[in-house]
């Protein structure tokens, strides 16, 4: 009833709304419902061209021929390893920096702020911070992905932001009870502020798993680079030859069959393979990082 009362111009803007926001969200998809059709079409077929949605000639030659390769195996292992432990060291040091520099009492309390200020506006720059991975041991080490991005200026003020508005009188019933700053944190603070833990965790693992460039600089070795970084060389194609080593030809049973894979149907089969854990996760934690990333937005 109260739709039907609006103005002529009112629905007029609402259609415009709603038909930009619906070209707009077929812009988004497009690209990568391209992609995904090409991934499961003839690699062969696809360089005629003329496809736009659906694959032409259905098959999942290029995905078997990706996943034949060890090295997207191992590359894969390291991005869930460097992601799964990125996440957990990345929540428990933020989480606790910003407990530590929530409490006023905190000795040097403006120091450790400042030392989270900083770095969000200048930065040491590439060489300094290859200097100091390599001083530590850590070039061609799997660590080199984890540890020194393990405190993030960002996260830590957005979960010192979520820690700084739950009511005080919490921790204070808590601590007249007997229980000191780590039981506090532990089951008072950190069940309360998992909107903002759940978005910290899920820019934290996009991070680890969409970086590539950690594993260009840092290691040497391509048996340590992680998924994104030996897809860029796929892409690049300057790691293309191993997918075709046995030539145009291979043998099943003793029969030649001619492989009608090409360079960029496998580039489009590892795009496929590098978006879609990312696509799985983001929907089930979506609703937890708008609540988060709201945070300290509205004062009352």
């Amino acid at each position: 009833m109260a739709y039907a009362k609006r103005s002529g111009g009112e629905k007029a803007f609402d259609a415009f709304n709603v038909t930009l926001m619906v070209l707009f969200a077929i812009i988004c998809i497009y690209p990568f419902a391209y992609v995904l059709a090409l991934s499961f079409n003839d690699g062969q077929d696809a360089m005629l061209g003329g496809i736009y949605l659906l694959p032409r000639e259905f098959t999942f030659e290029n995905y078997t021929t990706v996943f034949q390769d060890d090295r997207l195996l191992n590359s894969l292992g390291i991005s869930i390893f460097r992601t799964v432990m990125g996440i957990i060291l990345g929540v428990a040091v933020n989480t606790l920096y910003a407990y530590a520099i929530s409490k006023s009492d905190l000795p040097f309390r403006k120091l450790f702020n400042w030392m989270i200020v900083i770095p969000m506006y200048f930065g040491g720059g590439i060489i300094p911070y290859y200097i100091v991975c390599q001083k530590l041991g850590m070039i061609n080490n799997i660590w080199v992905y984890i540890i020194p991005w393990a405190a993030a200026p960002f996260h830590i003020m957005l979960l010192r932001i979520s820690i700084k508005e739950l009511p005080p009188s919490l921790e204070e019933s808590a601590q007249l009870d007997g229980a000191g700053y780590f039981r506090i944190f532990a089951q008072i603070v950190t069940p309360l502020i998992l909107p903002s833990l759940a978005t910290v965790a899920l820019l934290t693992g996009i991070f680890h798993w969409n970086d590539w460039f950690d594993g260009t600089v840092m290691t040497s070795k391509s048996s340590m680079w992680p998924l994104q970084t030996l897809l860029l060389n796929i892409i690049q194609g300057s790691d293309m030859t191993s997918f075709f080593k046995n030539g145009n030809m291979s043998t099943a049973g003793g029969v030649y069959r001619k492989i009608t894979i090409t360079p960029e149907s496998l580039k489009m089969a590892m795009l496929v393979i590098t978006v879609v854990p990312i696509f799985m996760i983001y929907p089930f934690a979506q609703k937890y990082f708008i609540r988060g990333m709201m945070v300290g937005s509205v004062k009352e």
